[in-house]
């Protein structure tokens, strides 16, 4: 679809060929049928290479930002069996995609879950993750990179939204509380104990609870079980940075000032007990930075509730 003779793989890489990658793309996403003709081409028979899988996802997601929300039921019927269609090919592929490409279609995955959650697609989590092995690999990879993508989409308040875009992530927040954040929590200790010897995994549960944390039910994730995964996690180098945002953002939870009194008090005492609030000589400079970070998010949640 993109290049010369279909090889788009050459084309994004030939400084000669970007002029007419450029033009191609623009013009595909101006076609009102652009957006069709990538989920086509995506899905053919004829896998696309990856370089050309990006562009084609470009123009998808330039449909997802600007025309989804007012498609008929039968676009919505594409869009839907696109994504089944790449958790199913995916993870029975036998090679892995590249980050880049992954990292993409999460995005996609979260902006069709911002559009139709709860109204159009009640059962997002179930049909395209839960029904699924949810501690294979692959699966579980994607899944937690769907999660950090929809958190950017619906929470991330670093990010400049509409009144209209505020008003819908509120709305989305409240109806997965009550619809699939209790599921989503039990995924990450499930996907822990059956992959505990995968770093990046690990890691992307902690970033989870972290991104999480602010908005989700404290009793989820201040409970022995999840203290203690996360707890774990500070005794391997790996993992020990992504333990300390977890923890960090749990502190950093808004809550009233004497829960969150007795929050930091506990947890400063589970950190004591495990030896992982003092430095030595022993230390490297990424130990002694992973206690300075706890200090001093505990001395300022302490001085914040004295305040109030």
């Amino acid at each position: 679809m993109f290049g010369t003779n279909g090889s788009a793989g050459i084309a994004v890489t030939d400084p000669t060929k970007q002029e007419e990658i450029y033009r191609a793309l623009e013009t595909l996403k101006k076609d009102e049928l652009g957006w069709k003709k990538s989920v086509e081409s995506f899905i053919g028979p004829h896998k696309p290479p990856p370089e050309e899988q990006f562009l084609l996802l470009q123009v998808i997601e330039d449909f997802l930002n600007k025309r989804y929300h007012s498609s008929n039921s039968q676009d919505v019927a594409i869009i839907r069996n696109f994504l089944l269609h790449y958790t199913k090919t995916s993870r029975s592929s036998p090679e892995d995609q590249p980050v880049f490409l992954t990292n993409k279609m999460a995005h996609i995955f979260s902006l069709v879950f911002a559009a139709d959650f709860p109204e159009r697609w009640s059962t997002f989590f179930n049909d395209l993750f839960f029904n699924d092995n949810i501690t294979d690999r692959k699966v579980a990879f994607f899944y937690l990179k769907v999660l950090l993508a929809v958190d950017v989409e619906v929470v991330n308040r670093d990010i400049q939204r509409t009144k209209l875009e505020s008003d819908r992530n509120i709305k989305i927040k409240d109806a997965m509380r009550e619809i699939c954040i209790n599921e989503i929590a039990k995924s990450w200790l499930s996907i822990a104990n059956s992959l505990s010897g995968d770093d990046v995994i690990q890691c992307l549960i902690l970033e989870n609870i972290a991104s999480y944390v602010d908005w989700i039910e404290l009793d989820l994730v201040a409970n022995d079980y999840v203290m203690t995964y996360i707890i774990s996690k500070f005794q391997n180098s790996a993992t020990s940075e992504a333990a300390t945002s977890a923890v960090c953002g749990l502190l950093e939870k808004g809550m009233p000032a004497e829960k969150k009194v007795g929050l930091a008090l506990t947890i400063m005492a589970v950190l004591r007990n495990s030896g992982l609030l003092t430095v030595n000589d022993n230390n490297d400079e990424d130990e002694v930075t992973r206690v300075g970070s706890l200090v001093n998010t505990l001395g300022l949640v302490l001085l914040d509730v004295q305040n109030k």
